[in-house]
């Protein structure tokens, strides 16, 4: 994939939250699958580490069939904030009349396909300034309100022809919510919608992978088997080599291979410290070099080592000890929890192994494609290994 940049893009091609348009690197296959999904009503779960760029995949994606011929309406809310079963009712509320009022056209000053859509909702429009206003009344109990909602979204879909599109980010949030009676109750109110959805497409999206593949994964579960699932891993260094190229355009000279393969190397290619890396080394009047970009780098570990300090110091001194003992090795470990590596961290393989388990369910470290075992988080792989000297 080329990208075409100019010098006037430079400030925007690496930012710290959502990185659309000429900032977003490549996710060209599972942009596709994403898409294809979407448009063919299959409904998505797609799991991804914090700040690995799957709430940009989402964006660029919806972006791109929202603004396309289908005219794809579509409507996204953020699960970490939701406290209750009844806050997850209301926010769904609010979010279920934006999106309807998307599928009005522009002309037109009434709700008469609303209305019948959601009629067991009791539906009050509005015309103001925005267009049109719609209002839904809550239902008594939040997994009946819940399912209600979705189920008149579908049928206000389609009978204004539209594909719409739902998110629900930080949606593991869902499962975690208390009594479990009311998780599951909701669980279920979605599935019932879900699986009846004709013009509705959803994406469930999250970053606790063992929360999510025990809702949607565990035949005891009410949301078992109702997706496909896609997994959002790192992107590929030669995609970020040639975006690095590209973006050096700037300077109308291109990065060498050196610096680039310096930069992925110190980031572990994770789209966070990429963009946090060369937004620093981008401000410079001229290309990095290797020496520039291990410059800059530590100087990103040196402000952030309070945080990584806190995270390990919340640790049992057993996951500190492992943790520790797998940045040091370069490359990674391939038998972490080994009689032979654990022995000099004086661990028992009872213990090693449990530690292990906890810091990989926990996102602190992550099996690569060779087998080996590393850090997740390179600002912490660092960190550590300064800790060493």
């Amino acid at each position: 994939m080329r990208y075409h940049l100019k010098m006037a893009d430079a400030p925007d091609l690496f930012p710290l939250g959502v990185a659309t348009g000429v900032a977003h690197c490549n996710r060209a296959a599972e942009q596709a699958e994403l898409k294809r999904n979407i448009l063919a009503g299959d409904h998505t779960w797609l799991w991804g580490r914090r700040r690995m760029g799957k709430t940009s995949l989402i964006e660029q994606v919806v972006t791109a069939l929202t603004h396309g011929r289908r005219k794809v309406a579509a409507a996204a809310m953020d699960l970490l904030v939701v406290h209750d079963a009844e806050d997850f009712a209301a926010r769904l509320r609010t979010l279920v009349e934006g999106v309807s009022a998307q599928l009005v056209p522009a002309r037109r000053k009434s709700g008469g396909k609303l209305a019948e859509a959601f009629s067991a909702l009791n539906p009050q429009f509005s015309v103001g300034t925005m267009g049109l206003g719609v209002k839904l009344a809550p239902s008594a109990r939040p997994e009946q309100g819940v399912a209600e909602l979705l189920l008149g979204l579908d049928r206000a879909a389609g009978l204004h022809g539209r594909r719409v599109v739902v998110v629900f980010d930080e949606f593991q949030q869902l499962g975690a919510l208390q009594p479990s009676s009311a998780q599951r109750s909701l669980e279920g109110a979605v599935r019932h919608a879900v699986e009846r959805a004709r013009h509705v497409s959803y994406i469930f999206a999250g970053s606790q992978r063992h929360l999510l593949a025990a809702m949607f994964e565990d035949e005891a579960r009410p949301l078992y088997r109702l997706c496909r699932k896609m997994t959002l891993g790192r992107i590929g260094a030669a995609e970020y080599a040639a975006f690095l190229r590209q973006a050096s355009a700037c300077w109308q000279r291109p990065i060498t291979a050196e610096a680039s393969d310096r930069i992925l190397a110190l980031t572990a290619r994770h789209p966070y410290y990429v963009n946090a890396l060369c937004a620093r080394l981008w401000s410079a009047k001229q290309p990095p070099t290797p020496a520039a970009a291990e410059g800059a780098w530590a100087r990103i570990v040196e402000e952030d080592q309070r945080v990584a300090a806190h995270q390990v110091l919340r640790l049992p001194s057993s996951q500190r000890a492992l943790l520790k003992a797998i940045a040091a090795v370069e490359g990674g470990v391939r038998h972490p929890a080994s009689l032979a590596f654990l022995a000099p961290l004086r661990l028992p393989t009872s213990t090693g192994n449990r530690a292990k388990e906890v810091l990989e369910q926990e996102d602190f470290i992550r099996q690569e494609c060779n087998g080996c075992w590393t850090l997740v988080d390179p600002v912490l792989t660092s960190y550590l290994r300064g800790l060493a000297k």
